[in-house]
């Protein structure tokens, strides 16, 4: 099919007159154009047929490209549109001239201040996609242009998902001769080279590939044919940059092999991360923005004599070598037994809390404490411990809590939590070493066992703990808990990690969203709005996907979340979401609106407000009151005489709101960073939602 939108040129679509044919692929055929109304040169990518014959993908594309055009930033390039015309779909975009930088490589690395330019401004135009929820999916060289002036634009976010989502298992088995619809096999990541679920650090791998191709003229995984190049991106390790390059700096080497970590968890977890470790080594190499963002112009050397910049580079990687060490989660959890361990180093003070009965039943709590108790008894017996009664936090204690508090409370450096969960004949322990500074989670592990003596159950357990703490024993990773069979412990290990540190966290937490127990969505949805805007993109990943895959009760969960959080820029995001079909995700994404105080939301709100389902109807009410827009007045009072009576009282609520704002009616509405700037109390006095 990909045949039949070429040899077009000369043809008009819509308004646009096609001149030349620039490329074509598994997508379709991409042109060079003339915008007969505008007057201006465009790019006009007409998709294959075949990609847009089912009705349910090109709903979803329609969506999934107008979330991508909602993307602002002067690395991305610029989708004009979304359009059909004589029986074909296609996208106009900015055209940019310059060159891809696949071309600029040309199988040569290219020169620091180079990499670092495209680097900076590419990794930029990333981290700023992925905090709204989008990912590429399809990030190679070939897709990134440069122009004359050195500014980078990242192509065709937005355009990979709809390969895989409209191909699904049919390409998955044309895949020996079709390799390239589900993405470029020498850039993609193991798990999406495997088939499975990607999110933005697939993007983050494929963009390690990318700082290695420019560092060394050669990307790392090729073979014969697509299969071996993907099989070597699932199995084999790429050869070191070094060998290929020794000028490339050693910081930059650390970051491209932390990139293209094959383990998702070993990579940076977040592009802002990576990002901020590009700007390290700029600083190092001496190099300086021309501009305050730092992301418009190429880098250029700052202009110190030679000998002050190698001094200066030297002083910065001694004082930054620590930083960088302590900052990468692989050497933090390897080394977190030694640091905390029963047989040397310096004398830790350490507060063992009760064990939390997760199962419910009064007659085992005995477990839970006698089981703190005596871990007190057999801890105290080292001398590198000082055990803390954790007495004085009274109740406090038996429900999880931020262990930064309870180590400011009771003065310790640590603090070994856990739960117990009894089923039947079986009792399963989840124990957990937390870091009373940071809250991160140093060790942890789940045992099990069967009910017996609650003497011999304590000492066997205390021995597992105990051999844990002095690495006799290899801990169990605590993002695991989150996947356990026992609910209980899913949630309890859910609560746990809204206190932690690690980067890994928010991505398993994004995935306890999907969890079929409602528990472990509540607690997720809880530990997401704790992590606040650093959770705003893999949510609203969660939230597309689930809209996919018809998933309602997870997207009504996350478009909660993502209205808690509070992050005003998801806006954009949740407007055009506004059109999905489920009535309970748009009721929650209208109370999200409602409390990022949305003044663009209004006008759609206020068409919405003509929806015969009562939820959406009590929804947008809400929504429109927390805005307190004057321009909702009228449709306000109209609700009045609204059939449901919880949509009339609500709209007595936002009408006396209006009314306590200060000239609402006769003044114009406040901007946005004043209405983000209104009390939290405030914002959040609504009524009930009827959704959750």
């Amino acid at each position: 099919m990909r045949s039949i939108v070429r040899g077009m040129i000369g043809k008009t679509l819509g308004h646009y007159k096609l001149l030349e044919e620039l490329g074509h692929g598994g997508m379709g055929t991409v042109y060079k154009a003339r915008d007969l109304a505008l007057d201006r040169i465009v790019v006009v990518k007409v998709l294959s047929p075949d990609l847009m014959a089912d009705a349910e993908a090109r709903r979803r594309f329609w969506r999934e490209a107008r979330l991508a055009s909602a993307l602002d930033h002067p690395n991305i390039c610029t989708i004009y549109g979304i359009e059909e015309a004589e029986g074909y779909s296609f996208i106009v975009m900015q055209y940019v001239e310059g060159k891809t930088l696949k071309k600029l490589i040309g199988g040569r690395p290219l020169r620091l201040e180079g990499l670092l330019s495209i680097a900076l401004q590419a990794a930029d135009a990333l981290a700023t996609a992925h905090a709204q929820g989008v990912i590429h999916r399809d990030i190679k060289s070939a897709n990134i242009m440069v122009t004359e002036r050195g500014q980078v634009k990242i192509l065709d976010f937005g355009l990979a998902k709809l390969i895989e989502r409209s191909r699904g298992a049919e390409a998955a088995a044309e895949l020996t001769q079709m390799g390239a619809t589900l993405g470029t096999p020498s850039y993609m990541s193991p798990e999406q080279a495997r088939g499975e679920r990607v999110d933005h650090r697939s993007d983050i791998f494929s963009f390690g590939i990318v700082l290695y191709e420019m560092a060394t003229g050669r990307v790392p995984f090729k073979g014969e044919s697509r299969v071996e190049t993907m099989h070597a991106v699932i199995h084999k390790r790429a050869q070191l940059v070094h060998e290929l390059n020794p000028r490339v700096p050693p910081s930059l080497v650390a970051i491209i092999e932390r990139a293209i970590e094959k383990d998702p968890n070993d990579r940076y977890q977040t592009m802002v991360d990576l990002l901020a470790d590009l700007r390290q080594v700029a600083v190092e190499a001496g190099l300086v923005a021309r501009v305050p963002d730092g992301v418009m112009t190429p880098y250029v050397p700052a202009g110190q004599p030679p000998r002050l910049r190698a001094l200066w580079q030297r002083l910065r990687r001694l004082t930054e070598r620590g930083r960088r060490e302590r900052t990468s989660p692989s050497d933090a959890r390897a080394s977190a037994s030694v640091e905390f361990s029963l047989i040397e180093g310096p004398r830790r003070a350490l507060a063992i809390l009760p064990f939390r009965n997760l199962s419910g039943r009064p007659e085992d709590e005995v477990y839970g404490r006698s089981l703190a108790e005596h871990l007190t008894t057999e801890l105290a017996k080292f001398k590198t411990v000082t055990v803390r009664s954790a007495s004085l936090l009274g109740r406090e204690g038996d429900r999880p809590g931020d262990p930064r508090r309870i180590g400011r409370q009771l003065h310790v450096d640590a603090v070994l939590t856990g739960a117990v969960f009894r089923s039947g004949e079986r009792v399963r322990v989840t124990a957990q070493l937390l870091d009373a500074r940071s809250g991160d989670i140093l060790w942890s592990e789940k045992i099990d066992s069967h009910v017996e003596d609650v003497l011999v159950l304590q000492d066997r357990i205390s021995q597992r703990v105990i051999e844990g703490l002095t690495a006799g024993a290899a801990p169990v990773n605590p993002l695991e808990l989150v996947r356990d069979e026992d609910e209980a412990v899913r949630t309890d290990a859910v609560r746990m990690l809204a206190f932690s540190r690690d980067p890994r966290a928010i991505p398993v937490l994004v995935e306890a969203l999907a969890d079929p127990s409602l528990a472990v969505k509540a607690a997720a949805l809880e530990a997401l709005v704790r992590k606040g805007s650093a959770a705003v993109g893999p949510t609203i990943e969660r939230l597309t996907e689930a809209l996919d895959a018809g998933d309602v009760v997870t997207a009504r969960f996350a478009a909660k979340a993502l209205g808690l959080i509070g992050d005003a820029t998801v806006a954009p995001v949740l407007r055009e979401l506004l059109a999905s079909e489920d009535r309970f995700v748009v009721a929650e994404i209208a109370l999200a609106l409602g409390r990022l105080r949305d003044y663009e939301a209004v006008p759609r709100l206020l068409e919405m407000l003509a929806i015969e389902d009562r939820n959406v109807r009590f929804a947008v009410v809400s929504a429109l009151g927390q805005i307190a827009d004057p321009r909702a007045r009228a449709a306000l009072e109209d609700c009045l005489r609204d059939e449901d009576e919880g949509v009339r009282a609500q709209a007595r609520w936002a009408l006396a709101r209006l009314r306590r704002a200060s000239g609402a009616w006769e003044n114009p509405p406040c901007s946005r960073g004043e209405a983000e700037a209104r009390s939290a109390e405030d914002r959040d006095r609504v009524g009930p939602s009827p959704v959750l």
